[in-house]
């Protein structure tokens, strides 16, 4: 399979990644049974299993193992990956302390519709369940900060609040209207019955684009 339509990341990338990995990982038992899958099998598992939230018996299938197998490969990927990004990791103001205007925005990450928690869950407007992340990146694109999941049925206004960043971002900060009333520049909400300016029409095409 090719890394970069399974996985996102490209064939460098998953090396680098996967020689990252293995340095906190001792893979099997010395003079044990050999594991059922290879370092590499291993760590594409996992991302096939977060990236497009493959069920571990399709991912038992696809690499020719059991459910158990693939349950505990993940848990031990898992735990090793968060070794290795724990470095990286840095205080929210310094991921943001970046010159020129910012991007914030709302996404849903889909999750199973569990009983329990299906009403917590359960976004609105996306009408599905899962959790809500807010995203920030440059103008250009360049990705900044993946906040922590909250339920999918909290508003994006909330989330924002929640995470502190009305306490790091500005009216520099472009948003959409779901944004509106939080300091930062976002569209203007037309009112029922009122006709919209040129000028307000000119200014809300230029932050949505």
């Amino acid at each position: 399979m090719h890394h970069q339509r399974t996985t996102g990341l490209t064939a460098t990338q998953f090396a680098t990644l996967l020689t990252a990995l293995t340095n906190q990982l001792i893979w099997g038992k010395p003079g044990g049974r050999p594991p059922a899958l290879t370092p590499a099998q291993a760590l594409k598992t996992t991302l096939l299993y977060h990236r497009h939230n493959l069920t571990e018996e399709l991912l038992a299938e696809i690499f020719n193992t059991s459910q158990p197998t693939i349950s505990r490969t993940i848990n031990t990927i898992e735990k090793a990956l968060a070794k290795v990004f724990k470095p990286l990791e840095q205080p929210l103001k310094m991921s943001l302390d970046v010159p020129g205007s910012l991007v914030v925005d709302g996404t849903l990450v889909p999750t199973w519709n569990c009983r329990s928690l299906g009403k917590t869950n359960f976004s609105g407007k996306h009408k599905r369940t899962g959790f809500n992340h807010q995203v920030i990146c440059t103008l250009d694109g360049r990705l900044l900060v993946i906040t922590d999941p909250l339920p999918g049925a909290r508003h994006d206004a909330h989330a924002f609040r929640a995470h502190g960043l009305d306490q790091l971002l500005d009216s520099s900060t472009l948003a959409d209207k779901g944004y509106i009333g939080l300091g930062l520049a976002t569209p203007t909400r037309r009112k029922p019955g009122v006709k919209v300016p040129q000028g307000v029409k000119d200014n809300n095409r230029i932050i949505n684009r």
